[in-house]
C-alpha cells in the first residue's frame, strides 16, 4: 500500500468520525510533511519507521517553529496516524512517542477589552444609519462576542438556528456537536435589524437558509475567508482596534463571563468545549488581573 493510499484511507477514517473539513485538511498537511521527511530516508515507508526515526522527526519540528502548540499539533497528527495503523491491524504497536504539550496552554493574547468593544459597537451602530450593509458586519461581530462563536460556526449558521423570542442560538461546533447558547436583548435588536432590514436587501436568492450571506457571491452563504475580509475592512476603513477578530472575540466572551462570576462549567458549555480543562485556561486571567490592579493601585506595586 503506497503512502498516498495510506493517507487517503487515514483521512477517510477521520471523516467517518465526524471531524470538520478544516481539521482534516490540517491532518493532510501535517502528514504530507511527515511523508516528505520519510522520503529522505532509504526506507520511506511508515512501516519501516521505528521509535528512533519518529523521535528524530518530532525533535526536528522544534527547529522549524517556536510555537509549542504547532509542534504538538504536528506530532499529534503522526501519533494518531500510527495509532490508526495499529487499530487497523497493520502494525502491532505504535512506535510514535506520545505527544506532550510543553508548557501547557498559553493565555490568550490581545484579547480586546470591553472599553474597545463598546467603542466599536457605538461606532458601527452609527454607521448603519448611512450604510445599511454594515448591519451585517455588526451582527457578525456581535454574535462572535455575545455568544463566543468560532468563525466556522458563524459561517454555518442557518435561519432556523436563531430563536429570537427565546433569545437562544443553536450552534453546530466541532465534531458536529450541537449546543444552545443564549443571547441578550441588545443582541436581539442587532439580529432583528440585520434579519429584517439588511439581509433581504442582500438575498438575491431568497431560498438560501444561511444567516450570513454575501452580495458578491450572489446572495449565497458567506465564505470563511470573507469573514476575515470583513474584519480587515473594519480595521482599515473604520479604525476598529486590530485586536478585534473572531478568534479574539471568542476569548473576550469567555474571560468577561468569568470575570463577572459565571461558573466555569457554564462557560465551557457555551463555548462548546469537549473537556472542562480546555476552559480552565481562562481562569488564569483572574490572577493576572489582580496582579495588574495591585501594580496600578498599591504604593509599592
Amino acid at each position: 500500500m503506497t503512502n498516498s493510499a495510506l493517507l487517503t484511507a487515514f483521512l477517510e477514517s477521520l471523516r467517518r468520525e465526524g471531524l470538520r473539513a478544516l481539521t482534516i485538511e490540517d491532518y493532510r498537511s501535517n502528514m504530507s510533511a511527515f511523508f516528505a521527511y520519510l522520503a529522505l530516508h532509504p526506507h520511506p515507508s511508515p512501516f519501516a519507521a521505528d521509535t528512533d526515526t519518529l523521535s528524530a522527526y518530532c525533535a526536528s519540528l522544534t527547529c522549524t517553529t517556536d510555537r509549542p502548540r504547532t509542534v504538538w499539533r504536528k506530532h499529534h497528527a503522526v501519533y494518531r496516524f500510527f495509532e490508526w495503523l495499529r487499530l487497523s491491524g497493520m502494525i502491532l504497536i505504535n512506535p510514535c512517542p506520545v505527544p506532550i504539550l510543553s508548557g501547557g496552554e498559553s493565555l490568550p493574547r490581545n484579547v480586546p477589552t470591553w472599553e474597545l468593544l463598546s467603542r466599536a459597537y457605538r461606532q458601527l451602530s452609527s454607521i448603519t444609519e448611512h450604510h445599511y450593509w454594515v448591519g451585517r458586519d455588526l451582527a457578525i461581530l456581535d454574535l462572535a462576542y455575545a455568544c463566543g462563536l468560532r468563525r466556522c460556526e458563524l459561517q454555518r449558521l442557518n435561519l432556523e438556528d436563531i430563536a429570537l423570542a427565546e433569545g437562544t442560538l443553536r450552534v453546530r461546533g466541532k465534531g458536529e456537536r450541537e449546543r444552545l447558547v443564549p443571547f441578550g436583548n441588545r443582541t436581539t435588536d442587532t439580529l432583528e435589524h440585520y434579519l429584517y432590514e439588511v439581509r433581504p436587501r442582500l438575498a438575491v436568492r431568497p431560498t438560501t437558509r444561511a444567516v450570513f450571506i454575501s452580495w458578491q457571491r450572489g446572495g449565497k452563504r458567506m465564505a470563511l475567508r470573507s469573514i476575515n475580509a470583513i474584519f480587515r475592512r473594519l480595521h482599515r476603513r473604520y479604525g476598529l482596534d486590530r485586536s478585534i477578530t473572531p478568534h479574539n472575540l471568542r476569548h473576550a466572551f469567555a474571560t468577561d463571563l468569568l470575570r463577572h462570576g459565571a461558573p466555569v462549567q457554564d462557560v465551557s458549555q457555551m463555548l462548546g468545549h469537549a473537556k472542562l480543562e480546555t476552559t480552565t485556561i481562562y481562569t488564569r486571567v483572574m490572577p493576572r488581573d489582580l496582579k495588574n490592579s495591585h501594580a496600578r493601585c498599591h504604593p509599592r506595586g
